[in-house]
This record gives C-alpha cells, sequence and structure tokens, in this order.
C-alpha cells in the first residue's frame, strides 16, 4: 500500500504498525516522535497502531544543541 512518510511517497505490506515502518526504514525508535495525519501517536501504542493507505507520516528526530 502506499503511504506518505515526511512528505515522500513510500510503498509498505498491508497491515503494518508503526514499530515496523520504522523497521523497514531502517529509523532508530530512540528520540523520535511520530504523528499519522497530524495526530501524535504515543510510543506505547506503535505496536498497535496500523498504519493505512493514504496515512500522511511525519517522522520527527530530536536533535542535541545549543
Amino acid at each position: 500500500m502506499t503511504i506518505n512518510v515526511n512528505n515522500q511517497e513510500q510503498i509498505i505490506p498491508e497491515n503494518s504498525s508503526v514499530t515496523s515502518l520504522l523497521d523497514q526504514l531502517s529509523i532508530a525508535k530512540d528520540g523520535i516522535a511520530i504523528a499519522i495525519n497530524n495526530e501524535v501517536i504515543t510510543k506505547n501504542k506503535w505496536n498497535q497502531t496500523l498504519i493505512e493507505v493514504d496515512d500522511n507520516i511525519t517522522i520527527i528526530q530530536a536533535t542535541q544543541g545549543g
């Protein structure tokens, strides 16, 4: 199925969870925030939150600096 991740089209298997998406994209699970269709998904719900066709997913990476 086709989804949008940070404004880039991605094709992933159906019934993919947020966790499996991160695995498929080789993204570390620490220090990030995830929103699906502008709704933040808390980390404790990543395994049970399924991604749907045409979802818009935003992945934000925390950075250090000062």
